[in-house]
């Protein structure tokens, strides 16, 4: 008799854990939609969100947000029923989508930065097939009734009191699927630091040898930029790399009670009370990784004084990429170094495509006709950006200045635009 009182207790201190917890990450999931819909609504901070990484997030965190509902009422069940089916039901559906959405964030950098490919291209193929994943994986169980009191846990989880049938449903509609997004998160993501840890490694030699000039004029925009948002990038990563390790932890503690076939000792309670505060508490970190997100911070900030009436239009856009900037220069300067390597490339190559006779008479800085003078300067035309062969067709009277404003200009296009894809 003291055995099943003390049973019950903890029994009712794992649901109430579950419980709390996901009704706190339920509440703070919203909270977030919130300030990111006050920053998206409005024109002038709506451009800090416009990012295709933190619009996966967005559609994660409403998941999060219903899972957490979901969860709450599944912790509170004290019988089976309907809701209890339908609440796991709703619970592994937005599981599922979420997990699918954040490995598509890290297979989505890792598309960008190492493939070069568009990711603006790729985002509604990531949330289709998100969806149409998570509908395959939790439709056929719930239409098998597999979902439902839980006679090993006492609550509402797979009803299933068969331990061959139940770990076969488990592992092959939740389970498995949750280890390959937390592996593929894992490669992807080592991938993309691999990727950038080696191009920081060349780009330094620049400082140290002449002799890989040829080699650093080579990259290719999107790792010259890659290397410029390489804080930015880090950042975004944590999001799946937060959702592998919850994922990985939980299929832990799930199959543990499973295999367990119940709670019989303290490990397995312990065990019993770390799922729940995995499954309830997951919508908390997302959550809190969404609030201390820095596009997130820098729209409210900019929201904020378009409110009071301080904010100055023109310095809002050059702080969101000052910022990309000023890690590129306590970086060793690197994009710098490479804009003014490839303006020396060039400039060599287009010493030896002259006649001597030209040479001569640019160096003296003089023509055989005077009013030409103007003409016959040599202008360095950079060849970083692919829209620069007009460039040179175009601005032969323009001085070095207008060049180097001009590239500078597309400079800043072309960081905007990666600043969207990832």
């Amino acid at each position: 008799m003291v055995e099943y009182a003390f049973t019950s207790h903890m029994e009712k201190v794992s649901n109430l854990l579950w419980a709390v917890t996901s009704a706190v990450g339920a509440g703070l999931c919203f909270l977030v939609l919130l300030a990111i819909s006050a920053v998206w609504w409005h024109p002038t901070s709506r451009p800090h969100l416009d990012r295709v990484s933190f619009r996966i997030v967005t559609i994660a965190l409403f998941a999060n947000m219903i899972f957490g509902i979901a969860s709450a009422v599944g912790g509170t069940m004290t019988y089976g029923g309907f809701l209890c089916g339908f609440s796991i039901f709703v619970l592994q559906l937005t599981l599922q989508i979420s997990s699918f959405l954040l490995f598509s964030i890290a297979l989505n950098l890792q598309l960008v930065v190492v493939n070069e490919l568009n990711g603006q291209n790729m985002e509604k193929f990531y949330i289709i097939v998100s969806l149409v994943f998570a509908a395959v994986l939790t439709v056929p169980p719930y239409a098998a009734n597999q979902y439902g009191w839980d006679p090993l846990e006492q609550d509402c989880w797979y009803k299933n009191d068969n331990l061959g049938q139940r770990l076969a449903w488990q592992i092959s509609t939740q389970m498995a699927w949750t280890a390959i997004t937390a592996l593929g998160e894992i490669i992807t993501s080592a991938s993309v630091m691999l990727f950038m840890v080696k191009h920081h490694v060349r780009t330094r030699r620049v400082f140290l040898s002449t002799q890989s000039i040829s080699r650093s004029s080579s990259n290719s925009p999107q790792v010259i930029h890659a290397n410029s948002y390489k804080r930015i990038i880090l950042r975004i990563a944590l999001y799946p790399l937060a959702s592998c390790f919850v994922n990985l932890l939980s299929i832990f503690t799930a199959l543990h009670s499973t295999i367990a076939d119940g709670i019989h000792n303290p490990t397995d309670y312990n065990i019993l009370l770390l799922s729940d505060f995995l499954y309830g508490g997951r919508a908390i970190v997302y959550a809190l990784l969404a609030a201390s997100d820095p596009a997130l911070i820098r729209g409210v900030k900019t929201l904020y004084r378009v409110i009071r009436g301080t904010h100055a239009p023109d310095t809002d856009f050059g702080k969101q990429h000052s910022t990309a900037d000023n890690q590129g220069r306590s970086n060793g300067l690197v994009v710098h170094v490479e804009l003014t390597t490839i303006h020396e490339t060039y400039a060599h190559d287009l010493e030896e495509e002259r006649t001597p006779k030209q040479t001569e008479l640019s160096f003296l800085g003089t023509t055989k006709d005077p009013q030409r003078r103007e003409e016959s300067q040599p202008v360095n035309l950079p060849r970083a950006s692919p829209n620069l062969p007009e460039l040179h067709r175009t601005s032969r009277n323009l001085t070095t200045l207008d060049i180097q404003r001009r590239e500078e200009t597309l400079r800043k296009e072309e960081e905007a635009a990666f600043n969207k894809q990832i």
